[in-house]
């Protein structure tokens, strides 16, 4: 695939996942081989991940600022705000590493302000058990 097919990926998983919630693009933009680095999990775990994402956060925005791919890797540098059903906002900017295989993500490696992990943990964590 090309840089800029995995970039496309890349941002479709962004927009239309992470930031849409539509959880029916998982298995067309991940391989079944993914794995996310910084919560530990394989795509079974991350799918109930994103499930509680969507039941805990159920307003959730990324602004992808740029996105630069070079063979099959892509970095993203973005700003995400997440909103409870309380209103409590969490902000963050972050840059993740995706690897790539077969025009899928095979590998997600977020690198974010240390606020995301340690005000996640305890929203995602019923879904990883």
């Amino acid at each position: 695939m090309t840089a800029d097919h995995n970039k496309d990926v890349v941002r479709r998983f962004i927009t239309e996942v992470l930031s849409g919630g539509r959880l029916d693009r998982v298995d067309e933009l991940l391989a079944p081989s993914y794995v996310n680095r910084a919560f530990g999990v394989d795509l079974p775990a991350f799918k109930g991940m994103l499930a509680g994402l969507a039941t805990a956060l159920p307003e959730r925005r990324v602004d992808v600022e740029e996105l630069i791919a070079e063979g099959n890797a892509v970095v993203a540098r973005f700003t995400l705000e997440l909103r409870d059903p309380d209103g409590k906002t969490i902000s963050v900017r972050g840059l993740t590493y995706f690897r790539l295989a077969d025009g899928r993500i095979v590998e997600d490696d977020p690198i974010t302000t240390p606020e995301l992990t340690r005000e996640l943990g305890p929203l995602i964590a019923p879904a990883l058990t």
